[in-house]
């Protein structure tokens, strides 16, 4: 399993609503809202998937103008 560290910026006083919705897509787990305008996130990709970091930043991105920006903090392969 890849798990990817990410991390989004999004506009003041939106982090929560932000971690609502992200948290809703398959695989994303350990959501951790820091202040009014960031939330940290771990997403978790199942053995034989190999979407791309870069695309869910576009997914993402593209569900709420609320985020301005998706950064990836890290990836590992797990067990």
């Amino acid at each position: 399993m890849q798990v990817t560290n990410i991390v989004l910026e999004t506009q003041p006083g939106r982090a929560r609503s932000v971690a609502v919705l992200v948290g809703q897509i398959g695989g994303m787990g350990l959501l951790s809202v820091e202040g009014d305008h960031r939330v940290l996130a771990t997403w978790s990709i199942p053995e034989g998937h190999h979407p791309e970091p870069e695309g869910l930043s576009e997914v993402l991105r593209a569900m709420t103008e609320e985020i301005l920006e998706v950064g990836v903090l890290g990836e590992e392969e797990r067990d």
